[in-house]
Formats: structure tokens, C-alpha cells, sequence
């Protein structure tokens, strides 16, 4: 039986629990809504200033999708390690997460 754990109203993101008898297993989901993000990603690099400093909001990474890249490739946003990796995520796949249109690089 699927149930609610944890609800954050300021990202929208839901966490689920739900465990299958059949395997033993339990499972953690997590879902979100990030049409906002993404609507405001594009806006910004409609509008962006091509004059960067040397301190630039290049992106916005919402929690959900910190998650499904910790997941899925094993990278953690958070971890200065992980730079390089979270780098080329922003420049291929996730381009629609960036608020400016550059290229990110540094990999």
C-alpha cells in the first residue's frame, strides 16, 4: 500500500513509501512538479545578460531532479567532487535547467 511520508510545499516535492509483499522490498518515490523551474529557466535565458561576472546563477537544479541524479548516475550535486559530472548534466541532458545560454564546461 502506497503512503505519503513528506510533503514540501516550498519545492512540491512528495515522498511515498509503499512495499511489495511479493519481493520483500521497500520503496522510497519521489515526485514533484517542475513545470515552475523550467518556465523560469527559459525566461531568465530569454533575458539573460551576456555580461557574466565572475560569480553567475548559471542554473536551477529543483530537489527532485538532485534526486534522480544521485539515482540514476550517482551524483550528488552538493559534493564539490561531483562538479565535473554535475557540469556536463547542465551541458547535455539537462540543458533546460540553465538560466543562462552557455556552455558550462570545466570536464
Amino acid at each position: 500500500m502506497k503512503r505519503l511520508l513528506d510533503f514540501d510545499p516550498l519545492s512540491g516535492m512528495k515522498t511515498w513509501h509503499d512495499y511489495d509483499d511479493a519481493t520483500d522490498t521497500t520503496i522510497i518515490r519521489y515526485e514533484g512538479d517542475c513545470s515552475g523551474v523550467l518556465d523560469q529557466c527559459q525566461e531568465d535565458a530569454n533575458h539573460a545578460d551576456r555580461k557574466l561576472g565572475d560569480m553567475a546563477h548559471v542554473a536551477r537544479v529543483p530537489p527532485q531532479v538532485q534526486m534522480e541524479w544521485y539515482g540514476k548516475y550517482g551524483v550528488a550535486m552538493w559534493n564539490p567532487d561531483h562538479r565535473k559530472a554535475v557540469n556536463r548534466l547542465l551541458d547535455g541532458e539537462y540543458k533546460h535547467l540553465k538560466r543562462l545560454p552557455i556552455t558550462i564546461g570545466g570536464y
